[in-house]
């Protein structure tokens, strides 16, 4: 993301005063909250239009988009041959996505279950971030930590093909044709919401990126480790996306949206964003990702599979509570151990 501004803006920010930094900070929060509210009217006006289930919205067009800060991050990382960012930010994202800001929404409101999606995007989920996991467990079994480019472009390709079944599932769902005309969002022309959306999603990537830029030198003026500021800052960062569209999606009354974003961003994590780094020039693991992050990350997408299997027509609070412990206890431990 570095592409859209440059690191050194920040730097020279940080140069004048650290009270420059906290105002760009500030002002990224304010700017990513509004395009997000942009960003969820135009996608669920479009959805009510055309009479596209919203949670396929979710899963598709809106994770695609807040997924793009994500995968710039660690396809730039991998180019560069610094695959603890490029999987670290992939990794990092998908606990984030799930424990932090689903264990929010959780929290602040009755999420609502989909059992269809369930039943198909979501043991996409289950299957494509175990079978990466595996991958590397097995690997290392082999004294080998090196997940080639052929295993990206299988990720890639496989992407295509979740991509297009997607499509045949959203014309399957029991709610695909249901038209909401009265909706004050679906009375706009489609052009009108296309452009709202993606008026939206450029101004959440610009805000994205100006707040990493700003945390990260929050963070080198108190004398954070990089190592600790890629695993939690940057995956948080680009994680913001979707926490921004999560909230607005909440408070909007459109929690299907929020839904179908955490599932759909996780999915495109692994194929788009670990499967694109790998594609460009390989990436090797390095150790503490085998005792630290690969069992948080196994732990927070078991327990996501469990939740949804027992929860009938709505996820408890209790178990968003969970999540947030484990994101905490995630972020603390590493401050605490300053990974590396």
């Amino acid at each position: 993301m570095d592409i859209l501004i440059p690191d050194q803006w920040f730097e020279l920010l940080a140069a004048k005063g650290i009270w420059w930094i906290f105002l760009s900070l500030l002002v990224s929060f304010a700017a990513l909250f509004k395009g997000s509210d942009w960003f969820i009217e135009g996608a669920s006006g479009a959805a009510k239009k055309l009479g596209i289930p919203a949670i396929i919205i979710g899963v598709t067009i809106v994770s695609i988009g807040t997924t793009s800060p994500e995968a710039t991050v660690s396809i730039m990382a991998a180019f560069a041959g610094k695959s603890d960012m490029a999987l670290g930010n992939g990794i990092g994202s998908i606990i984030c996505n799930t424990a932090l800001i689903f264990g929010i929404s959780c929290m602040l409101s009755s999420v609502p279950t989909d059992r269809y999606i369930f039943q198909r995007q979501g043991m996409v989920k289950l299957f494509s971030c175990m079978g990466f996991i595996l991958l590397c467990y097995v690997l290392l079994i082999f004294n080998c930590q090196y997940v080639s480019r052929l295993y990206g472009f299988i990720l890639l390709a496989i992407m295509v093909w979740y991509m297009f079944k997607t499509v045949k599932w959203a014309k399957e769902h029991h709610l695909a044709g249901i038209t909401n005309t009265e909706d004050i969002n679906a009375k706009r022309p489609l052009a009108a919401l296309a452009l709202i959306f993606f008026i939206g999603l450029f101004v959440v990537i610009i805000a994205s990126r100006v707040l990493i830029g700003s945390a990260t030198q929050i963070c080198l003026k108190f004398g954070i480790p990089q190592g600790v500021i890629a695993a939690t800052i940057v995956a948080f960062g680009t994680s913001v996306p979707e926490l921004a569209t999560g909230i607005a999606s909440l408070v909007k009354g459109h929690k299907e949206i929020m839904l179908g974003n955490i599932i759909g961003a996780n999915i495109l994590n692994v194929f788009l964003v670990i499967g694109g780094s790998a594609a460009v020039g390989g990436l090797t693991i390095p150790n503490y990702f085998y005792y630290f992050h690969f069992p948080f990350f196994v732990l927070v997408i078991g327990l996501f599979i469990i939740f949804s299997a027992v929860s009938k027509t709505h996820y408890n609070r209790i178990f968003g509570a969970v999540f947030l412990v484990i994101y905490t206890a995630y972020i603390a431990a590493q401050y605490t151990l300053r990974m590396n």
